[in-house]
């Protein structure tokens, strides 16, 4: 039985200038409750064979649960409580507060975390404060210090409530028994924040290539992120999936079989499209991991194929085995429980339902390749790419 329950609060403004409350309160919210101690809670959860797990994000705060049916609507009500109820200890902060900063502090050495840094924000327009703000490691650092319990449990009182909560709930149960448990445990817990989806239009990002330093790291990493203005209802939307598949995300893909299979040069390489789902605002990312010492033979080859894509195009036997290949694995995470969860509480938000996976999947069964080489040239270019090295180049070897 996995459930996804995601409260979703405030506005762009209304969230402005809490640092690193919210995800503060994410992490204390399983360290007790006013009836239930830490480990109360824990025994609790472990007596009804449920698994809880809670993340924070800019605008909502989702609860992962997992349980089996004859303990669901106990485990509901045990969510509730922590949710509604949390003890938020001061011990319990400091534990938090040093944890996220020992992680900051290691990813401050790690190519992949602080080439991601360097790109986030490059060229970001938002000021300190925002929640589309790109901050440094440093400014991370700062909030994570500055974070107090006053500020915690304000942001509580203020923000969290099921005025806005979208429930996706898979597995066998009683419809009407779950729909009731889920009004006594929410149903009066309301809040008059205004709330609003947060707008995230897509920036005007000059072009950059950065090389960053990591000393005494055995391996590099190299990213390439460009924004387009579509999202995931967008008519190309079928097509640079594809493409995008045929390039570098499947497990035939052209960057895999390049650089992986037939020189060897990298641990890992792929591309994948971020998605938007409201704004015009998606990212192509292509990265891959390597010896520093294989750098330029990665970047040669990487652009090799990227050129060969945009003026050759893909052929029409890589489409026929592509279209199995990503719709058996779209049908495959629609097999996924969580995933399903995840999805349905994700399609409440957005006043969708599964047929327009649907139409989707109908929409990649019917591409022609002048479909997919045609979307695909209209929205890759390369010279607006924002790209970048990490690694420790100065000891490669040549």
């Amino acid at each position: 039985m996995q459930a996804n329950l995601v409260f979703h609060h405030g506005t762009a403004e209304s969230l402005a200038n809490w640092g690193e409350a919210p995800a503060a309160l994410a992490e204390l919210l399983d360290q007790g409750t006013q009836t239930m101690s830490r480990q109360a809670l824990q025994d609790r959860l472990d007596a009804l064979q449920t698994e809880v797990s809670v993340h924070a994000s800019a605008g909502q705060l989702a609860v992962t649960l997992s349980s089996r049916r004859e303990h669901l609507l106990a485990a509901i009500a045990v969510v509730a409580d922590m949710l509604r109820r949390p003890l938020l200890p001061a011990e319990g902060l400091e534990e938090v507060r040093r944890q996220a900063l020992s992680a900051i502090e290691a990813q401050r050495k790690e190519p992949s975390a602080v080439l991601a840094e360097a790109l986030s924000r490059h060229g970001d327009p938002h000021p300190a404060g925002d929640v589309r703000h790109a901050r440094s490691f440093d400014e991370m650092a700062a909030d994570w210090r500055g974070v107090n319990l006053a500020q915690v449990q304000a942001f509580h009182r203020r923000f969290l409530s099921a005025s806005h909560a979208r429930v996706g709930i898979v597995g066998d149960f009683d419809v009407q028994q779950v729909r009731q448990a889920l009004i006594e445990a929410f149903g009066d817990w309301g809040s008059h924040e205004a709330r609003a989806p947060i707008a995230v239009p897509l920036l005007s990002v000059p072009a950059v290539s950065l090389s960053l330093q990591t000393p005494d790291k055995q391996n590099a990493t190299m990213v390439v992120r460009l924004g387009m203005p579509v999202n995931d209802s967008h008519p190309d939307y079928p097509a640079l999936m594809m493409a995008n598949h045929l390039m570098g995300g499947g497990g035939d893909a052209r960057l895999w079989r390049r650089v992986r299979e037939q020189e060897g040069l990298s641990y890992s390489v792929y591309s994948a499209i971020e998605w938007g789902q409201r704004d015009l605002n998606s990212q192509w990312v292509a990265s891959a991991i390597f010896a520093p010492q294989n750098r330029l033979k990665v970047e040669k080859a990487f652009q090799e194929e990227l050129d060969r894509s945009l003026k050759d195009g893909f052929t029409q036997a890589e489409l026929s085995a592509a279209q199995g290949s990503l719709l058996s694995f779209r049908q495959l995470g629609r097999a996924n429980d969580g995933r399903l969860a995840t999805a349905w509480a994700s399609n409440l938000e957005l006043g969708r339902d599964f047929s327009v996976s649907a139409r989707v999947d109908a929409a990649l069964r019917s591409l022609t390749l002048e479909q997919v080489n045609e979307a695909w040239r209209r929205h890759i270019r390369p010279e607006a790419f924002v790209r970048g090295v990490a690694g420790d180049f100065a000891s490669a070897p040549p």
